[in-house]
C-alpha cells in the first residue's frame, strides 16, 4: 500500500529504503531479532556484518514485513540512532565495489524517477473516474514489494518523459523489414491475412511499396514493429544488420501508442480495441531484463489458444465465471545467426500482439488493473473506498474472491494449469464497483503444468515442434514442472503472497478489517467451491495449500545475485494454514 505524497523532498528514497529493509528481513538476508512493543508494533533489531539497525513495523500475512517508513536507524557506537542510508544497507548485502555500485545504481534510479514524478506530474485527487487506459498511466506507484520498482536501467529523464507510462506521451513505432531466414513468425493463420487484418490494407500496401524501393520482396522479408527507445539505443548493434540488408528500416507511420504500467507493453491510443504490443526493451526493471525470448514468442499463440480451448470445454469457467484470457495471438522476433551476427542481438528485436480488454467488456462494465485496488488516493482514501461503503467490506470482498480467486484456482485444480496471477497480470471487470469477472493476461513465459497433474494431455501444445529450444529440454526450465508443489508455489506466490496480501494489508490498516478475516474468506471461498465440485476434492488436496509453511520466490536475493535464472526461494508461514488452525481453536473454545 502506497499513498501518493504531495511533498517532493525524499519520499522516493524513503520508500526505496523501506522496501529494501522489508525484503531483507522477509527473505532472511540479514539476521534480526523481533521484540513486540504492543499489539500492533514490533521493534526489529537487524544484526548486519558491519552495523546494527533498528526499525519499527509489523510481521503480517505470509510473514510479509511492513516497516514504518521514517523509522529505520543505524545504531551508533554509543547507542545513538543515526539515519540508515541505502549505502549502509547495500553494504550488508554485497561485498565487492562493483556489485554494490550495480545495486545502488538501480536503487538510486528508482528514487530519482519517483522524485521526478512527484515534482512534475499533476496527479488527480482521485483516479476513481479514470478509464482503464488512463489508469495504466496513472498507477505510478510501481511494485509494492520490490525495492527496484522503477529502476529502468538505461532510461534518462528525457526517456522517462517520452516513453514512461506516467508522462502519458504518445509515440510512433519504428517499422522494419527483417529477412525471413533470421526471423521466427508465430501466427495461427495465414501470415498475409494476419498483416492485412492487423494493419489495414492501406498500411499493408504502404509497407510493401516501401520495401520494394530497396529491391526487396515480401517473399524474402517480413515486418516487425520496434519500440522507438530500443531503436535509438541499439543503433551501433543494428548498423551491421542494416548494411547487410538483414534488416531494412521503413519510413512508415502507423498507429500511435502509449506505455502501460510494464513500460514495454504498449496500448494503441489510435484505437483502444486494437492489440496491445509487447516489445523487446534492453532495460532492467524490477528483477528482469525486458527483452523477449524467441522460444516464448513462438509459444505465445499456442499457449493462448490452449487456454481458450480449456475454458471453452469447462462449463463453470466458460458460462458461470466467464473467465477471460487476453490472447497473445501473434509474435515476430529476429533470431540472429550465431555464425554471422552479434550475440548481443539475441531477444532484442521482437514483438507480441495481445488482445485488448475492450474486446470483452459488456455494456455497463468497466475495467481496472488489479494494481489499483490496494492504492490510496491523494484525497487520503483508498481507491475502493466508495465501493466498500456501497456494498459492505465483507460482501464486496466475498464477491471479489468469487470472481477472481476461484476461477484461477479452479483452472489449476480442474485442469492442472498454473498461471502467474500477480496484480499486473490481472484486470477486474466490474459494474459500478461490483466485481463481475476477471481477466488474465501475459502467458508467453509465465504458465506452468506438471505431466502428472495435467488433465487433458491431448490438447497441451507440442512445444518440441514449436521451437528447437524446447526439444529434449529438462523439466522445471520452461513450462513443464516436475511436481505439483511447483504449481502451488507459483499460484500462491503470485496471487496471495505478493498480490492479495497488499489488499488484506490495506483493509486492516484503513478499516480495521483484520487480515485473518480476509484470508479466512479466501480459504472458505476455495473450500465452498470444491464442495460444489466434489469430484475435484482429492485433486485440490494434492496441492496442500493449507500446509504450515510454503516456499515463495526471493525477489531481492535474485536481484542481489544479478541472475534471472536460478532457484531463489525461501520458506514462509502459510496464512491459509494459520486461519484454518485459528478457526479450529475457536470451535474448541
Amino acid at each position: 500500500m502506497q499513498q501518493l505524497q504531495s511533498s517532493a523532498s525524499k519520499q522516493g528514497e524513503l520508500r526505496v529504503r523501506r522496501q529494501l529493509v522489508e525484503a531483507m528481513i522477509f527473505e532472511g538476508l540479514i539476521k534480526y531479532e523481533e521484540t513486540r512493543l504492543d499489539q500492533w508494533t514490533s521493534l526489529f533489531t537487524l544484526i548486519g556484518q558491519n552495523c546494527t539497525y533498528r526499525c519499527e513495523g509489523r510481521k503480517m500475512a505470509f510473514d510479509r514485513i511492513r516497516i514504518k517508513e521514517n523509522h529505520i536507524f543505524l545504531v551508533g557506537e554509543d547507542q545513538t540512532l543515526l539515519e540508515a542510508t541505502l549505502e549502509h544497507l547495500v553494504a550488508e548485502l554485497l561485498s565487492t565495489p562493483k556489485d554494490k555500485a550495480r545495486l545502488l545504481k538501480e536503487l538510486h534510479l528508482t528514487s530519482k524517477l519517483c522524485e521526478w514524478n512527484e515534482r512534475h506530474l499533476q496527479m488527480p485527487m482521485s483516479r476513481r473516474d479514470s478509464s482503464y487506459e488512463e489508469l495504466e498511466s496513472e498507477i505510478i506507484e510501481g511494485h509494492p514489494y520490490h525495492p527496484c520498482f522503477k529502476s529502468r536501467t538505461g532510461f534518462t529523464i528525457d526517456d522517462h518523459k517520452n516513453y514512461g507510462p506516467e508522462a502519458k506521451q504518445q509515440f510512433l513505432l519504428q517499422w522494419v523489414a527483417v529477412r525471413r531466414c533470421y526471423t521466427q513468425i508465430a501466427v495461427l493463420e495465414e501470415e498475409e491475412s494476419f498483416w492485412k487484418k492487423e494493419l489495414g490494407h492501406l498500411m499493408w500496401d504502404e509497407l510493401l511499396a516501401k520495401l520494394s524501393t530497396f529491391d526487396a520482396t515480401y517473399e524474402e522479408y517480413t515486418f516487425l514493429p520496434v519500440h522507438p527507445w530500443q531503436w535509438h539505443n541499439m543503433q551501433h548493434e543494428l548498423a551491421e544488420l542494416i548494411e547487410q540488408k538483414d534488416l531494412i528500416p521503413l519510413d512508415v507511420k502507423g498507429d500511435y501508442y502509449r506505455a502501460t504500467q510494464s513500460v514495454r507493453t504498449l496500448w494503441n491510443c489510435s484505437n483502444s480495441e486494437k492489440a496491445h504490443l509487447k516489445c523487446s526493451m534492453n532495460m532492467v526493471n524490477t528483477s528482469s531484463l525486458r527483452k523477449l525470448h524467441a522460444h516464448a514468442v513462438c509459444a505465445a499463440p499456442h499457449i493462448s489458444a490452449w487456454l481458450k480451448q480449456v475454458i471453452q470445454l469447462d462449463d463453470y469457467l466458460q458460462n458461470e465465471a466467464s473467465l477471460v484470457v487476453l490472447g497473445e495471438y501473434a509474435g515476430v522476433i529476429f533470431e540472429p545467426d550465431t555464425r554471422k551476427h552479434s550475440g548481443q542481438l539475441e531477444g532484442q528485436l521482437g514483438s507480441i500482439w495481445r488482445e485488448s480488454v475492450r474486446l470483452y467488456m459488456k455494456d455497463g462494465e468497466e475495467a481496472v488493473p488489479f494494481t489499483v485496488l490496494m492504492m490510496l488516493e491523494k484525497d487520503g482514501r483508498p481507491f475502493i473506498a466508495d465501493w466498500l461503503l456501497q456494498y459492505g467490506t465483507e460482501e464486496w470482498l466475498e464477491r471479489l474472491i468469487e470472481v477472481s480467486v476461484i476461477p484461477v484456482w479452479h483452472l489449476l485444480v480442474a485442469h492442472g494449469i498454473a498461471v502467474e496471477a500477480h496484480a499486473q497480470n490481472m484486470i477486474l471487470l466490474h459494474q459500478d464497483g461490483w466485481p463481475t469477472r476477471v481477466v488474465l493476461r501475459d502467458f508467453h513465459d509465465s504458465i506452468e503444468y506438471s505431466e502428472a497433474f495435467i488433465v487433458d494431455k491431448d490438447i497441451v501444445p507440442d512445444f518440441a515442434k514449436i521451437h528447437t529450444r524446447f526439444k529434449d529440454a529438462p523439466t522445471d526450465h520452461y513450462y513443464w514442472m516436475s511436481s505439483v508443489e511447483a504449481l502451488r508455489e507459483l499460484m500462491m506466490d503470485t496471487l496471495f503472497v505478493f498480490h492479495l496480501s497488499e489488499l488484506s494489508h490495506l483493509l486492516e490498516e484503513q478499516y480495521g478489517f483484520e487480515e485473518v478475516s480476509f484470508w479466512r474468506q479466501v480459504r472458505n471461498g476455495i473450500h465452498k467451491h470444491f464442495e460444489r465440485f466434489p469430484s475435484l476434492y482429492a485433486r485440490n488436496e494434492q496441492l496442500q495449500h493449507t500446509r504450515e509453511h510454503i516456499y515463495v520466490e526471493s525477489l531481492l536475493a535474485k536481484k542481489v545475485q544479478n541472475q534471472e535464472e536460478g532457484n531463489f526461494r525461501h520458506i514462509v508461514s502459510n496464512t491459509l494454514a494459520q486461519v484454518d488452525k485459528r478457526r479450529n481453536d475457536d470451535v474448541l473454545c
